[in-house]
């Protein structure tokens, strides 16, 4: 099986979970208390005048003719318009796409410069201090919230201190609570996970046999210890995506950063369909997106991965 092949049977099995990830979206969205008619037309408004408003959107047509029409627009590569904003949802989200990408870059950068030197030195040294950081560090990313996490450094660098913004995305500076935020939720798991890879990988037996024929200890653990331990690396990181994705909604939400998580909230408050079910459409695209990506580097790490392609191919 080519390579093509593959990343093409993978596309075809992510097209269901998209489909059946856009029905779930639509439906939750629907049943969310409020009428968005009604807030477009105003308390004062007569109820003539938010039918009128309610044909208008579309919100009088049955549940299921309602999703027909968004798959069909969706098709044609039309999102939709806000409700709230009344121009284009795909612009509205281009607009906060980039501050939405520069955080969870951020975030991602400081995660994996902490984590992953700390969970290797943690599993070469594990009875060190830095094995014990290691183990609070998963401890604290895997039980905290994220928004209490946010708060408290809101209070302490920004209303304590003074030192650090605690809002707004006006300067360098302004990234870097919601940026370390992030990169908390993430680092726990990516801490606990190489380490644990780390450790495995020392105790396999070409590791072992490349230690009896006096290997340097720098091109072991290159050549045979990180390559190994690099798999289940890089599954936890393709699966924080999505935890990289919801914890910018909150993170975003509690620093008051411009990007599409707080978009989102916005407009679930305001009841705008078409803006929140774009949002939520995005996230979900990129997640699939990635997790492709996740399983083609598979077959470039991973040679085994690569010997059962070749063997289905021939079958």
């Amino acid at each position: 099986m080519s390579l093509a092949r593959y990343v093409g049977i993978r596309v075809a099995q992510a097209i269901p979970t998209l489909v059946g990830a856009m029905l779930v979206m639509f439906v939750l969205v629907r049943i969310l208390p409020g009428d968005p008619a009604r807030l477009i037309a105003g308390p004062e408004a007569l109820e003539q005048d938010v039918q009128r408003i309610r044909e208008q959107l579309g919100l009088n047509k049955p549940l299921y003719l309602q999703f027909v029409d968004y798959m069909s627009s969706i098709l044609r590569g039309d999102f939709g318009t806000s409700i709230k904003y009344r121009t284009p949802v795909i612009d509205e989200i281009m607009a906060r796409l980039p501050y939405t990408i520069t955080l969870a870059l951020a975030a991602e950068a400081i995660a994996v410069a902490i984590a992953l030197p700390l969970g290797i030195y943690s599993a070469i040294k594990p009875r060190s201090k830095a094995s014990y950081i290691a183990s609070v560090l998963s401890l604290v990313g895997a039980s905290t919230p994220i928004f209490w996490i946010g708060l408290i450094f809101i209070y302490v660098f920004a209303v304590s201190l003074r030192i650090l913004p605690s809002s707004g995305a006006d300067t360098p500076r302004h990234i870097i609570l919601p940026a370390v935020t992030l990169a908390l939720l993430l680092m726990g798991n990516l801490t606990r996970i190489t380490r644990a890879a780390v450790m495995e990988a020392l105790g396999s037996n070409h590791v072992l046999t490349a230690i009896s024929k006096g290997l340097g200890s720098r091109v072991i653990l290159v050549r045979h210890v990180l390559r190994n331990a690099m798999i289940p690396i890089i599954t936890i990181m393709g699966i924080q995506v999505g935890a990289l994705l919801g914890g910018a909604v909150i993170t975003e939400t509690v620093f008051a950063w411009p990007g599409i998580g707080s978009l989102l909230i916005d407009s679930l408050f305001y009841r705008d369909y078409p803006l929140a079910q774009g949002i939520i459409l995005f996230i979900v695209f990129v997640f699939i997106v990635i997790n492709i990506i996740t399983d083609i580097l598979y077959a470039y790490i991973d040679p085994r991965v690569r010997e059962v392609l070749w063997r289905a191919g021939r079958s």
